[in-house]
């Protein structure tokens, strides 16, 4: 990272792939603070600026986009000043949420035609069910699904681009860093709670507010993961058990609730510290 003028290249050339362009957002705020962090953001937001007014694709994507960059550079800023990891996963959270309510308020169009979208692509799965099987009736996914939807990408694309400007930085000055921060990773349990009883709200109250349950559990599923990695490294296991996880995690389902709880338990019984003091 040598100075503005290459970081904004990044950032503008990044907007073609995935996560780069947020990702360097983070990164020069991470490293260089608010102000720098700001010009690299306003140059990033462009090709979506762009989109907006000039596509035909219409303008939820633009916006999302804008969200995505604005959320990541704001928790770029939380872990820079806090250095805490779950004090940015917690802000990501609230910020993610906040932003998807504010978008169906200001800008309910966009948000409708979503809703219109997941309709027409539950009733196509629907219709594709083969002949002479039970057919379970798919709910119509509404407003607050479709809200929940936009809540849960901006959250995890905002994660991911974080995630991976730390490591960048890591990378660059601090070799090895990332990972021991990951490594211990830990909500305080006032945190756990809130996560917890957020999600299992959500979860209760049927398929609309589904997606929102994942959402709020998501800071769990984190910290479950970062156990997995200091448990992995403690014990010299390999990285085959962490391609095992993740593969887990895309492909069964259950995996993501068990390290959920995982994480609830940690809260109170601290597997690492144990772990530490037993090796």
């Amino acid at each position: 990272m040598r100075g503005r003028l290459q970081a904004s290249v990044a950032a503008l050339i990044g907007s073609w792939f995935p996560l780069i362009s947020p990702a360097t957002v983070a990164l020069v705020t991470l490293r260089r603070g608010a102000s720098d962090g700001t010009v690299i953001l306003l140059v990033a937001m462009l090709p979506a600026l762009l989109a907006l007014f000039a596509s035909d694709l219409g303008p939820l994507m633009s916006l999302v986009t804008m969200l995505s960059l604005l959320l990541v550079f704001g928790v770029a800023l939380i872990l820079r000043r806090s250095i805490s990891w779950a004090a940015a996963i917690m802000a990501m959270v609230a910020l993610s949420s906040a932003a998807s309510l504010l978008l169906g308020q200001v800008v309910p169009a966009p948000v409708e035609s979503l809703v219109e979208v997941l309709g027409d692509l539950f009733k196509e799965i629907q219709a594709q069910a083969p002949e002479g099987e039970p057919q379970a009736q798919l709910p119509v996914p509404g407003e607050r699904f479709a809200l929940g939807l936009i809540a849960y990408v901006l959250a995890l694309s905002s994660i991911a681009s974080l995630i991976l400007a730390r490591w960048w930085q890591s990378m660059l000055y601090n070799p090895g860093g990332f990972g021991e921060e990951f490594r211990q990773l830990r909500l305080n349990r006032s945190s756990v709670i809130i996560s917890f009883v957020a999600a299992l709200y959500c979860f209760s109250q049927g398929s609309d507010y589904a997606i929102w349950a994942s959402l709020f559990g998501f800071p769990l599923l984190l910290q479950g993961i970062a156990i997995v990695h200091f448990v992995v490294k403690q014990r010299q296991m390999g990285v085959q058990w962490l391609v095992l996880m993740y593969l887990a995690l895309l492909f069964a389902s259950p995996v993501a609730l068990v390290l959920t709880l995982l994480a609830v338990l940690d809260s109170w019984i601290d597997f690492r510290g144990r772990l530490s003091q037993s090796s």
